[in-house]
């Protein structure tokens, strides 16, 4: 590529520096790091390799300033993304904004207007929604073989972690429907193919720290009559799947790793007429003894370039993508936002899609019942 973006990250904790600086440093030929932010002293030293070079910062408004950043990510704490994000558009500075991207719908709506005032330069980070087992997965779904989709499962068992960071406090907007419910309920939207309309939620406080939630059962129904069933947990000590798919002619499960999707359908040579039911004597059998059906059985790899190829053109191969280097689907994002901002090609991410997972998350939320742990 010809030039490269210049960066500034807002926050030195987890995300900025063990996700967003190593993200870019994987794709160095199209952004450079030229400043950084946090207010904790410790957090500007012993900087990795790519940043180590960039000009540091302790506030906020010193980092808006800088002339050269042209791009800022927000990696700061949950309540802080909005207003962060608002500020930084004001300067004149693009944007990615971590999830969430808002805690209430007083911030979304806030963020909304900003949005409409500075066209074009907001990102939305759903990264998630590139991972190439989730793609492949939508792949056998498109490919009908599984039928009129009734379900989908959605998982994200963690393990059994005792965590005690500031995300585990409710002051601090923590808790696993912040943290990963965004992903989720993002993919979620993208199976249901249609406006939810009913929200279901349960929410429990059992093994962390803190006081807000780190157990989660979230049902979505959608108006097409698609139900998503979302699983969120750091409480568990065996893992699940991480999506299963449940069509009227087959099932697609994915299995823990993201590695390989296992499908059972039957076999679209095989008709299915309509069935009336037997109101009388009837074999002492389960089931139709009537009908044999044949199965199609397969073990799919998940192909791990799929992360960067965005289906349906969202992203033109030609411009930032080289299918060889297998990108994931972290890498997906940052190439979006270099082929939005360089290049004009629209970000697959649209605000809208934002709006709706806030929207999930605060009736989520409040239909839940949720009370906060007591802290000690």
């Amino acid at each position: 590529m010809s030039r490269k973006i210049r960066v500034g990250i807002v926050g030195m904790g987890r995300a900025g520096r063990f996700m967003h600086v190593p993200e870019l440093e994987q794709n160095s030929e199209l952004f450079e790091i030229v400043a950084l932010c946090d207010r904790d002293p410790e957090r500007r030293k012993d900087l990795p390799a790519f940043a180590s070079h960039a000009r540091t910062y302790g506030e906020f408004e010193e980092i808006l300033a800088d002339p050269e950043v042209e791009l800022l990510t927000i990696a700061v704490r949950n309540a802080d993304h909005t207003p962060y994000a608002i500020r930084a558009l004001e300067a004149g500075k693009s944007v990615v904004i971590e999830k969430p991207i808002a805690v209430s719908m007083e911030q979304i709506r806030e963020l909304k207007k900003a949005n409409d005032r500075f066209p074009g330069k907001l990102f939305l980070r759903f990264n998630r929604r590139f991972e190439p087992a989730f793609l492949c997965l939508r792949e056998v779904i498109e490919s009908g073989v599984l039928g009129r989709i009734s379900l989908c499962k959605l998982y994200r068992q963690v393990g059994y972690v005792r965590r005690l960071d500031w995300q585990t406090l409710v002051k601090n907007r923590g808790g696993m429907l912040n943290n990963w419910g965004p992903h989720l309920i993002d993919q979620a939207c993208q199976l249901l193919e249609d406006t939810v309309v009913d929200v279901w939620c349960d929410m429990k406080h059992l093994v962390a720290a803190g006081d807000a939630e780190d157990q989660i059962k979230l049902l979505l129904r959608a108006a097409n009559g698609r139900v998503a069933d979302i699983e969120i947990t750091t409480t568990v000590t065996m893992q699940n799947s991480l999506y299963e798919i449940w069509g009227d002619r087959g099932t697609a499960i994915v299995d823990p790793a993201g590695s390989t999707i296992r499908v059972r359908y039957v076999d679209p040579a095989q008709k299915l007429p309509k069935l009336e039911a037997v109101d009388g004597q009837f074999p002492l059998a389960y089931g139709n003894p009537y009908e044999k059906l044949s199965f199609i059985e397969k073990e799919i790899p998940v192909r791990q370039e799929i992360g960067h190829t965005l289906q349906r053109g969202l992203l033109q191969q030609s411009s930032v993508v080289d299918p060889s280097r297998g990108y994931a689907h972290q890498d997906t994002i940052w190439r979006c936002v270099y082929a939005s901002m360089v290049l004009g090609e629209a970000y697959p991410i649209r605000f809208e899609d934002g709006m709706e997972v806030v929207r999930i998350t605060e009736e989520a939320r409040r239909v839940s019942g949720f009370v906060p742990a007591p802290l000690e």
